[in-house]
């Protein structure tokens, strides 16, 4: 569903509206963090993180698509030193012992953004009109 659409119906209910609003407008680093720690905060490997998101595709895919448009932006884009790692290990709790690197953080980020971009393709060939 089109977000900026939804906000255009007048029996939008106010909380619905500030939550969208709010989830528009948020930058996209905090974005990733709300998806990291939603999803993958806790997690005992990729497998546990695929079954996490499939539920949510089943009903509605608009957030988890900000989220990983946020996730693909503050990849694509330079950060500051620490912040990838930063990510991964407190927002999505997830130990980088193999390689305590930025670049380490981006491999296991993108397969984060894999993940989801897979549990979003299923959902909308199983989903009549997404």
């Amino acid at each position: 569903m089109d977000l900026y659409r939804l906000l255009d119906r007048p029996d939008l209910p106010d909380w619905m509206r500030v939550r969208i609003e709010d989830r528009l407008t948020q930058p996209p680093i905090e974005a990733v963090r709300d998806l990291l720690q939603m999803y993958v905060n806790d997690s005992c490997g990729f497998d546990e993180i695929r079954r996490e998101l499939r539920p949510v595709t089943g009903f509605e895919t608009a957030f988890l698509r900000l989220q990983l448009d946020a996730l693909e932006r503050v990849l694509a884009e330079p950060q500051p030193k620490g912040t990838l790692l930063w990510l991964v290990e407190l927002d999505a709790n997830h130990g980088m012992d193999h390689d305590p690197t930025d670049r380490g953080a981006a491999v296991f980020l993108r397969q984060i953004a894999d993940l989801v971009r897979e549990a979003l393709a299923e959902a909308e060939g199983e989903l009549p009109g997404r």
